[in-house]
């Protein structure tokens, strides 16, 4: 595939960019030089298969380590402001 300067022009205009004269020629070798390697990538050829291995759970199982509600009056005397056992935080959409 063929870079050209309109594709860089296309392209900077879709990214909101600006690209100056003198910079366009670098840009343009180096976008040829990216493309021809992807280009590289994309004609290997060879199947590649994998080994089934064993799926099993690495989820621990969910343990209860305190009652509902145990530690809500220790969070409440720590927070700068409560109301009615909330704790009170200033707007934040006005």
């Amino acid at each position: 595939m063929v870079f050209t300067e309109q594709d860089l022009d296309n392209l900077s205009e879709l990214a909101r960019i600006d690209i100056a004269p003198e910079e366009k020629e670098k840009m343009l070798t180096d976008m040829q030089a990216i493309l021809g390697y992807v280009s590289e990538i994309n004609s290997v050829e060879g199947n590649i298969e994998k080994e089934k291995e064993e799926i099993f759970n690495v989820v621990r199982e969910d343990v209860i380590t305190n009652d509902s509600g145990s530690n809500t009056k220790a969070l409440l005397d720590d927070a700068p402001a409560t109301e009615d056992e909330y704790v009170k935080v200033e707007q934040v959409f006005k």
